[in-house]
This record gives C-alpha cells, structure tokens and sequence, in this order.
C-alpha cells in the first residue's frame, strides 16, 4: 500500500516537471515579434527611432571631427573615434534587427534576396556601418550620405515624404524618361552640328554638360551655341526645361497633398479608436458659440469628451484644439452610435436648431434611456417639450435675464458667482455621489475629515429620494445614494475626488 502511494505520488510529480518543462519551452520558444518591437507604432519602438536619429547625428559628428571641421576639440581629436566606433556599433545593432526581421517575414530565401540583400535599403545599411576613415576620398562621402539616409528612415516625416513621392514613382519615371531623352538627343545634335564650329564643345560630355544646364536653366555661359541649328536646339531646350520643371513640381506636390489628405484619415481612425475606448464620457452635440465653451469646461475639469460637429470645417477646428471630433450630424442614429452614445453618462445638445436638438434628444434615449440630457431651447414651447423627453434645459434669454438682474440686485454676490465659475485658481463648485461602501455612508457631517483634511465645505445635499438640504447642519446624515454639492480649491476638489473614486 505504501509502495502504490510511493508510486503515484512520483507519477504526479514527473506529470508536473513535464508539464512545467512543456511551458518553459514554449516561453522559450515564443517568437517575439521583432517588427512589433522596433519598427511598430508603440512606445518601444518611438524611443528606438528617436534614439537612433540621435545615433546617426553622432556618427555625422564624429565625421566632421574626423574632417577636422571643427577647430576646438572637446578633450581630444581621439574623442571622434570613440564616438564613430560607438555609432557604428549600434548601426551594426540595427542591421542585425532589420536582417532578422525581413528573414523572419520571408517564405524562402530567394524571396529574403530579392526583399532584402539586394535592395537600396541595404546597400545604406551596410554602407553607414563602414568606418569613414577606412575609404579615400571621395568614395567615403558616400559613408556620410548613407548615414544622412539612415537617420531620414528613422524621421516619421521622411518616411512619409518616400512613401508619397513611392505613390507617384510611374509619373516621376516617365518624367524623367522624358528628360534623359530631351537630353541625350540634343547633346547628340549638339555635338554633331558643333563639333567642328564650336572650341568648347571637344567632347560629347561637353555637350551633355550643356543640355543639362541648360535644360534646368542654369545657364552658366561657360558653353555657348554657334551654329544656328545649336541655337534652335538650345531655344527648345530652354523652353522644355522650364515646361518640364513645373510639370515635375506638381507631380510632386500632388503626391505630398495626396499624403497629407491620407494623415488626416489615418489621424482620424486613430480619433475612432480612442473614442471606442471611451466609457462614462460626454458627448457634446455642435461646436458652435456654446458648444467651445462647453468643450473647454470639460477640459478644464478633466472630463472625457466627444464633439459631434456636421460642418466639417468646423470639425477640423476642434480636432485642432485636440478634441474628440466626429464629423456629421448629432440626429444620426449612426454618429451617436460612433460616439459611444449607450456608455455615455451625459449629452449636451447645443446646436442652433431646436429641432435639431429635439430630435437628436430623442434618438439618444431611444439609445441609453438613463443618459442625462443638457438642451439649449431658444423658446417656451421647445423648453416644454425638453422637459416632457426628460432632459434639462438652459434657455438663453432666460439666464442672461436672470444673470443681468442677479448683478443689478446683488453686484458683489454675482461676481463672488463668476469668479467661482470661471477661474481656475480660485474655488469650484462640484458633486459627489455617495456610493455603496463609500466611508462617508450614514455618517454625521461632524464625524467625517471632509473639512477637516480637504478643507471642503458641503453646500447642500441631494437625498436619494431627490430632497435638498441646503446649508446641512453638522448633525445631518449623509445617506447612502446622496450626493454632496460642494464648494472648495481646485486642488482640495480633485484630491476629494480619487478619495470618492
């Protein structure tokens, strides 16, 4: 009996030494995705791209100490070679990275070779990791340009720049085609009307020098027709060159407008994304006169938002401000729907239409029914029908009256009101919801460090069952489910507020 336990107990050990080997091996052995790592859009690899642009401007230092460009040396003419061999130790390191992840992504090697070893890319991967004293001049200038080359891959504008003139690369080929052949006919005629009339021109590189400059208008002189066939050739050259420059000029400006249009679209998938993310959030329907002003509350108290904004130059305006925005109409079940209108705890409902207003209210409580619901009305009758769809209201003839009598009558108190309102310096007015478990549940005022630690006064409390309290007394309880209107610096608030989660 004793020896059947021995043996279980051993089978069960062997069964957990198995398996604990199993999961080692496939820690061991799990790939890590290198492209991810290095080349991808997280954080890792945005400190990795900034630190090698600081690598290959340390590599074309050491090259201008090494040139002995720079008269004063710090410490010693030897420190450029230190700084060279520690660029090109870390060039080495990125070349490795980048072999290892094209290998990785490559079904065979005749794909690897044809993707990777012979590509441009390589020839200035392994070309920056050459020592620049190694080569004479003038092939070691190709070491720093390479290097010049390697920190632009590094650059996100550089990048985008290559991928938008890549987009373009048919245009940009024929234009050249174009012009390699403009260029090689009349450097052709050229030398065969002037070879025997003209003293500069001795060679054809003397006439494919002067094509050229004079193709690009340059013009330098130093090379000038005789033959009246050479002029002809000259004066249609000239008059191509500066057809064939404007032509080029706007295929490349076209191919950084057509990028530029395409950041602003990846610009706004990235806005989705952090709006699907969003939850217990704000949505702020127009960003007119009201709606800027609401948005800025919202960022001055920290609040998570979204603007929803139908023109869309409008739009464009508060995402500049680094807003939130999606672009259409707030009475579209859809662009609620986008702004996460079933996670979102409150809606402003801000557009100059009452209509407007009124019907995207309505399909945001077909939506979440608890939303809490903020209206502009610009009348009577739109302020009844607000209320009877369960939203609350601000009309503005009715707070500018009563804000312009409310200073007539109390001046002081009406600032003391605006100050309170608006600085943010100063003091705020805010509620807390005394939640389930809150240490502040069913406690005397007297008994809690609300004043006492967070120098917060309490105004008034909202009872569950919707009672005011105003000026509690210190004997009043805080029930469960209330909610405190309190008043105190920004500072004493946002502390109070981590407390109360």
């Amino acid at each position: 009996m004793k020896l059947y336990c021995f043996t279980i107990k051993l089978s069960n050990k062997k069964a957990f030494l198995y398996n604990l080997t199993v999961k080692l091996k496939e820690r061991i052995t799990e790939k890590i995705n290198i492209g991810e790592v290095f080349y991808g859009s997280n954080k890792t690899s945005k400190l990795y791209r900034l630190f090698m642009q600081f690598i290959c401007g340390l590599s074309l230092l050491s090259i201008i100490g090494y040139d002995k460009a720079i008269p004063i040396y710090i410490g010693s003419p030897y420190i450029y070679k230190i700084l060279e061999y520690v660029a090109i130790f870390f060039l080495a390191f990125d070349l490795v990275i980048r072999s290892i992840m094209i290998f990785e992504n490559s079904n065979t090697l005749k794909e690897y070779l044809a993707s990777y070893i012979f590509s441009f890319s390589t020839v200035i991967d392994i070309l920056s990791v050459i020592p620049y004293g190694w080569l004479p001049y003038p092939y070691r200038v190709m070491i720093a340009v390479s290097r010049v080359l390697k920190g632009a891959r590094f650059s996100k504008s550089a990048r985008e720049v290559v991928e938008g003139l890549k987009e373009k690369r048919f245009e940009i080929s024929l234009v050249f085609i174009l012009f390699t052949f403009l260029i090689l006919a009349s450097s052709i005629i050229l030398f065969i009307v002037e070879n025997e009339k003209n003293p500069q021109i001795k060679t054809i590189m003397d006439a494919v020098w002067w094509s050229i400059v004079t193709f690009t208008t340059v013009g330098y002189g130093d090379i000038i027709p005789k033959t009246t066939i050479g002029r002809i050739v000259a004066s249609f050259l000239m008059i191509m060159g500066i057809s064939g420059i404007a032509l080029l000029t706007g295929i490349v400006s076209s191919a950084f407008t057509d990028r530029i249009i395409k950041m602003k679209l990846s610009l706004e998938e990235i806005m989705e994304k952090k709006i699907q993310k969003l939850t217990n959030h704000f949505i702020i329907c127009g960003y007119g006169r009201v709606g800027k002003v609401v948005a800025k509350e919202m960022e001055r108290f920290k609040k998570p938002f979204v603007v929803i904004e139908e023109n869309p130059e409008v739009a464009q305006e508060a995402m500049n401000e680094g807003y939130l925005t999606i672009t259409g109409s707030a009475t579209d079940e859809e662009i609620l729907k986008k702004a996460k209108i079933k996670e979102a705890q409150g809606i402003a409902l801000v557009m100059d239409s009452d209509a407007d207003n009124l019907y995207a209210l309505i399909t945001a409580k077909d939506e979440n029914k608890d939303i809490l619901a903020v209206a502009r009305a610009n009348s009577e009758e739109s302020v009844r029908k607000f209320i009877r769809l369960g939203a609350k209201t601000i009309s503005p003839y009715q707070s500018s009256g009563y804000d312009i009598s409310r200073m007539l009558i109390s001046p002081r108190t009406a600032e003391f009101v605006s100050i309170v309102m608006q600085s943010d310096q100063t003091i705020e007015i805010g509620e807390f919801y005394i939640s389930k478990g809150s240490k502040y549940a069913n406690k005397k005022i007297k008994d809690t460090d609300i004043r006492s630690k967070y120098n917060i006064i309490i105004i008034a409390i909202i009872t569950k069952d919707k009672k005011t309290i105003f000026n509690p007394k210190a004997d009043d309880i805080i029930e469960e489910g209330s909610t405190l209107i309190c008043v105190g610096r920004k500072e004493d608030m946002e502390e109070f507020e981590k407390t109360m989660g």
